[in-house]
């Protein structure tokens, strides 16, 4: 063999890499990526919500959830309540999601503060998502996986946004007790006899 046989076959060897190079960024930016997160409510205060969301570019099908321990259902209480959260027993986490448009969300009511971190304390709880990239079974059709963390405790000192008719009603009614106040007051001043 001589040198130009050895050019191509170098020369063969950097387009299959390439094209295997070209072949991994396309799929990634095409590919569903499936997170779960918790957020404030901005419509409810104190109430913390659970997502699932699908960050990627590409749908997402047969949508299953692997966490470190089982999630809190329902887990109320603004101060941590005495007794422990029930675990999630169903729901888009235990029963899994069949499909998921790019940038499409699933929101869950999960909780307040203080029931969220009496069940979840300080070790934060682990979701692996896996999800398809293709209903087909073959090449297309592989394995995806994305880990996401869920811990409240950076929620704590946190303030909610003052979002809906909620802030407004308190502030109206400190008026309203207000002005009330004032008229008692006036009626007891007028009725004391000289």
């Amino acid at each position: 063999m001589g040198i130009a046989d050895w050019v191509s076959i170098f020369m063969a060897v950097i387009a299959v890499a390439t094209a295997i190079v070209t072949y991994a960024v396309f799929r990634s930016a095409t590919d569903p990526v499936v997170i779960v997160y918790a957020q404030p409510d901005l419509q409810r205060p104190s109430i913390i919500n659970l997502f699932i969301e699908n960050i990627g570019r590409g749908a997402a099908h047969t949508i299953t959830f692997r966490t470190s321990r089982p999630l809190p259902h329902q887990a109320f209480g603004i101060q941590p309540p005495e007794e422990r959260p029930e675990t999630m027993t169903s729901g888009a986490i235990v029963d899994g999601v069949p499909f998921l448009a790019p940038g499409q969300r699933i929101s869950i009511t999960w909780g307040q503060y203080g029931g969220l971190t009496k069940y979840i304390a300080d070790e934060a709880i682990r979701v692996d998502a896996f999800c398809y990239r293709s209903q087909r079974k073959g090449l297309f059709a592989k394995k995806l996986q994305a880990a996401s963390n869920l811990d409240v405790r950076m929620f704590g000192g946190s303030e909610s946004a003052e979002h809906g008719f909620g802030p407004d009603l308190v502030k109206q009614l400190k008026i309203l007790n207000s002005t009330m106040t004032s008229i008692d007051k006036r009626l007891r001043e007028r009725s004391v006899p000289d």
